[in-house]
């Protein structure tokens, strides 16, 4: 359950196959109040975003079945109309800049900084626009 914090009233989508990093990453975003849905695969993601939108994803990169760089692209040709802030999160050394160009919001090394992470979904929603819902 979410507690007040920053990111309340924020859905994010974790999506890693690592269920320890998953983990991790789902805990440091509920301890900043965010409502977190998790994925351990892309395809699995994509069911989640068409069931139920969500704010930002956090995405691995290198998943066994379809990569992150799969998903992006995905998700940028099936939700055109909604931008959803994607952060790529990765332990190999992708260029920035390339992930970037790929369509990613931003990109972290892993394990994330847990204070750094919170901070890169709140400026990512604060460039968006993003308004925290009211009725929660």
């Amino acid at each position: 359950m979410p507690v007040p914090g920053p990111l309340s009233g924020y859905q994010v989508l974790v999506v890693e196959d690592d269920t320890d990093s998953r983990n991790a990453i789902q805990l440091t975003l509920e301890a900043s109040g965010a409502s977190v849905v998790t994925a351990a695969s892309a395809s699995e993601a994509l069911a989640s975003m068409a069931a139920r939108p969500c704010d930002v994803v956090v995405s691995d990169l290198a998943m066994p079945d379809q990569s992150g760089f799969w998903l992006i692209a995905k998700i940028r040709q099936l939700f055109p109309r909604r931008h959803v802030p994607v952060i790529a999160v990765t332990g190999h050394p992708f260029p920035a800049d390339g992930v970037r160009r790929a369509g990613f919001d931003d990109v972290m090394q892993k394990p994330p900084d847990p204070d750094a992470l919170c901070a890169a979904v709140a400026a990512l929603l604060s460039e968006r626009g993003t308004s925290k819902p009211v009725d929660e």
